[in-house]
């Protein structure tokens, strides 16, 4: 099984999309991602956490991430993509963080602002830590994952739904289950 954890607008077809009771996107599944996981022992190949663990707790995102490797198959994969708010920081101080507008070309207000305290347009929107990648790697490392390694996101597989390959303020780290 492929799951698309907090998939938002980025509804992937062939995985299972899986976001909060409170999503106003199109899901497969709603599911509290700090209570119990429905998926069985074995059951997951492969994981997309696009710009989702920012979203909980630090503590609730690490117990994921544990939860998560428990139920892969071995060998499985996970992919967890994020703003890197060190890298985003660097790009603004020289000048090369671009401006967030809206669909009317209006701007959203500060980038990095909006990077490091997330959209807040309804509850669950906001992010509860600064991400980054080298935090992504210890996060994977110490939940026992292994082959652990950061991706450039312009050369992350196409195989992993990526809303945006583009932006170079985010960071892709992945990992392989056990």
């Amino acid at each position: 099984m492929k799951i698309n954890l907090g998939c938002g607008e980025q509804y992937a077809d062939g995985w299972t999309n899986v976001d909060h009771a409170g999503s106003p996107y199109r899901v497969d599944a709603t599911v509290d991602l700090t209570g119990e996981l429905p998926w069985s022992v074995g059951a997951l190949e492969y994981v997309y956490a696009g710009h989702v663990l920012e979203h909980l707790f630090l503590s609730d995102a690490l117990d994921l991430l544990e939860r998560l490797r428990e139920l892969m198959t071995p060998g499985g994969r996970i992919m967890c993509v994020g703003p890197d708010i060190a890298r985003a920081t660097a790009m603004e101080a020289a000048g090369t963080l671009e401006t967030w507008v809206d669909e009317a070309g209006r701007s959203l207000g500060s980038t990095l602002d909006l990077l490091i305290y997330g959209g807040q347009r309804w509850p669950g929107d906001e992010h509860r830590w600064a991400c980054d990648a080298d935090t992504l790697v210890a996060m994977l490392k110490e939940t026992g994952w292994v082959d652990v390694a950061e991706v450039p996101i312009s050369e992350v597989a196409p195989l992993w739904p990526v809303a945006d390959r583009g932006p170079q303020w985010q960071c892709a780290v992945g990992a392989v289950a056990p």
